[in-house]
């Protein structure tokens, strides 16, 4: 371990970060909502990638297309617990993102559970989605979804089935860290080894963020909070992109039952020691590396 990852680990145990965790869904959504108001959508520009937005479903996408045409492009879902509006920051990466893969990219600011239940978001990621395919071929579109935007990228799938879309299925899923719900008792003893490790998120935030998700519905469907519960025919190939320290990673092994019961092709990836959603914050050198990683295997399987 880098001598600035000890340091940082250091410094985000003293901060009391993970305390947050341990708030109740109601607080969680309040100081959500307070600072979602801070946070605007950054005015990026590059001259070799064309950024606009357009509006989907009445939520605002950002799209960032190559100025030679590159015919191939990524949904990319952020995280936030399904509270957090996308950081800058983030938009930045896809950015970056998109001129290291050659994709073109839709980033969408989906609606969130401060105002909505999950089911929302769920809708509105495939009506992005359903947007892409009138530009793209099918086999020419996939999906990343960073924590709780891969409960979305994944889930799609589950939700596709569910409904009876007749869309065509994308070409590949990555899933990094993704956010879900523990079923089992021998889930949540997992999530609970886990927590000692884990520096950002706590075991308990994971059971209190089904009843944020839910944001007082009794219509959102399961499989939309616990991968375990969808159905995942005709899925494309998964890649799985994990911390060792997380305590997501303790609900890998479920997801790996699930997705063999359909015969579904994916790979579970572990960075040994690292943090949540590690490779999209490339602040330390091990970080750096699941970055280089997970650009290398989306130019790979796209």
């Amino acid at each position: 371990m880098s001598l600035k990852y000890k340091i940082i680990k250091w410094i985000i145990k003293k901060s009391g970060l993970k305390r947050r965790g341990t708030m109740s869904a109601e607080e969680i959504i309040a100081f959500k909502k307070k600072q979602n108001a801070k946070i605007s959508i950054p005015k990026l520009q590059d001259a070799e990638i064309s950024i606009a937005q357009i509006q989907v479903s009445g939520f605002p996408v950002i799209t960032m297309k190559h100025s030679t045409q590159k015919r191939k492009a990524m949904l990319f879902i952020t995280g936030g617990g399904m509270v957090g509006a996308p950081q800058p920051s983030m938009v930045k990466n896809a950015l970056r993102f998109a001129k290291e893969t050659e994709l073109d990219i839709y980033f969408p600011y989906y609606p969130l559970c401060t105002d909505y239940p999950l089911s929302k978001a769920y809708d509105m990621i495939l009506d992005t989605y359903e947007q892409m395919l009138t530009e793209y071929a099918p086999e020419n579109v996939s999906l990343i979804g960073l924590s709780s935007g891969g409960n979305l990228a994944l889930g799609m799938i589950a939700h596709m089935n569910a409904i009876g879309s007749k869309l065509p299925k994308p070409r590949y899923i990555m899933a990094v860290s993704p956010g879900n719900g523990a079923v089992t008792d021998e889930e949540r003893q997992r999530l609970k080894e886990m927590d000692q490790k884990d520096i950002l998120i706590s075991a308990e935030y994971i059971i209190t963020a089904e009843e944020v998700m839910r944001h007082g519905s009794d219509n959102v469907p399961d499989y939309m909070i616990f991968f375990q519960k969808g159905d995942f025919t005709d899925c494309p190939k998964v890649t799985f992109m994990y911390g060792s320290d997380e305590v997501l990673y303790a609900l890998a092994p479920s997801f790996d039952t699930a997705l063999k019961s359909y015969g579904v092709e994916h790979e579970i990836l572990v960075g040994e020691g690292m943090f949540h959603a590690y490779p999209v914050f490339p602040v330390v050198k091990e970080a750096k590396e699941g970055w280089r990683q997970m650009i290398r295997l989306v130019r790979e399987n796209t």
